[in-house]
This record gives structure tokens, sequence and C-alpha cells, in this order.
């Protein structure tokens, strides 16, 4: 099964770079085991999307406290300033984002669907920026959401200025968190800090 022609247009609206639209073109055109919305793991290679590596990471989720990077691009790592690979990403987060982030990636897995996290940080040389990552969820051999394949993409100087105006981000927050619906809608409700919801049109 194939993704719907409604989940596309939604879903193709995720162009922040060129790296996000070859992932997503690529997660959208993967096979989908029987009444399934979301492709296997076992289905997803890296090596096919070779162009994107740089900023393409994949994570696997161990239970409430524990969602580690499997494999992190190199823009990434060169971002936060080390090598993410094997990391758990809620003990990256700051200490007041965790929970909402533990109820963010728990509401993909319970409720299939893409998501998009836009987050304020600072960089060592204390200069803001935005970056802004999306999720998109695959199956473990037992159809269970169990890993997630995304793109981060940086938004900084004019174009943070821009798309956000003269808001403060001198310190690390929350700035937007999105669904998508991928066939199987969205969660009625979700983490605190959710700025906008985004269905599949009818």
């Amino acid at each position: 099964m194939k993704a719907t022609v409604s989940m596309k247009n939604v879903l193709e609206t995720l162009h922040h770079s060129k790296a996000t639209q070859e992932l997503v073109r690529f997660w959208l055109n993967l096979p989908r085991p029987e009444g399934q919305v979301c492709p296997k793991r076992s289905d997803f290679s890296s090596a096919r999307i070779n162009g994107s590596l740089p900023e393409v990471f994949l994570s696997e989720w161990y239970g409430n406290d524990s969602l580690v990077v499997v494999q992190s691009g190199t823009i990434l790592d060169r971002l936060i300033g080390l090598d993410m690979t094997g990391k758990n990403i809620f003990d990256m987060t700051p200490p007041e984002l965790v929970q909402d982030e533990k109820r963010y990636y728990q509401a993909l897995r319970d409720h299939p669907c893409a998501g998009l996290i836009t987050r304020s940080m600072i960089n060592f040389a204390d200069k803001p920026f935005i970056y802004r990552t999306i999720q998109l969820p695959l199956l473990d051999p037992f159809h269970n959401v169990r890993y997630f394949v995304g793109t981060g993409f940086l938004i900084e100087g004019k174009q943070m200025e821009a798309e956000f105006g003269n808001v403060d981000f001198r310190r690390a927050k929350l700035v937007e968190r999105r669904f998508f619906d991928i066939g199987a809608g969205i969660p009625a409700s979700g983490p605190r800090g959710i700025s906008e919801n985004t269905n599949t049109p009818a």
C-alpha cells in the first residue's frame, strides 16, 4: 500500500530543505504492510537517499525514558557539537521540556502520525538560532511504531526574523509542535506548546 494522494499533499508541504523533500518523497513511496499507515524499518535504507545523509537522523524508541539516536547526520552533530549516535534524545533535551517531549513521541506512536518540532537554542558562540526537525514513523517487525526518521533544518539570521519576527530567543524553548495526518488521523490532544495541528484535507 502506498501513501494516499491527500497524505502526499500534506507532507509535501514540508519543504524546509532539499534533504527534507527527498526524505519525505522516499518515505511516502515505501510499501506499507496490509492495513498499516507506516512503512517498516526493514524497508528503509538510508543508502538510497545518499545525497541527503548529512541532514538525516534515525532514532529508536526503547521506552518512556529512552529514545536513542541510531544514525545521526554530520550537520546535526556539528550543530550540537558532538556525535549524537547512541545518545538518548531525552537526555539532550532541556529539563523543562522533557516531559512534553516524551508525551509528544508517545502520541506519535499511539496514534501513528508524522510530527514537526521547532525549538530555539543558543549555540557555543552565544548566538540564538532556531532548529526545526521532522519525525516520520517506521514500524518494527511486530507493526509497532518504534523508529523515527527525520531531518533537521537550521533557521537563523534574516530567515529567523522573517518567520518569527522580533521574538526573544535568548533561551532554549519550544517554538512550535505540529502533527500531520498520514492516514490514521492526529491525536485529539497533544502536549502543551502545540501551535498548530495540521490535518489531512478532506
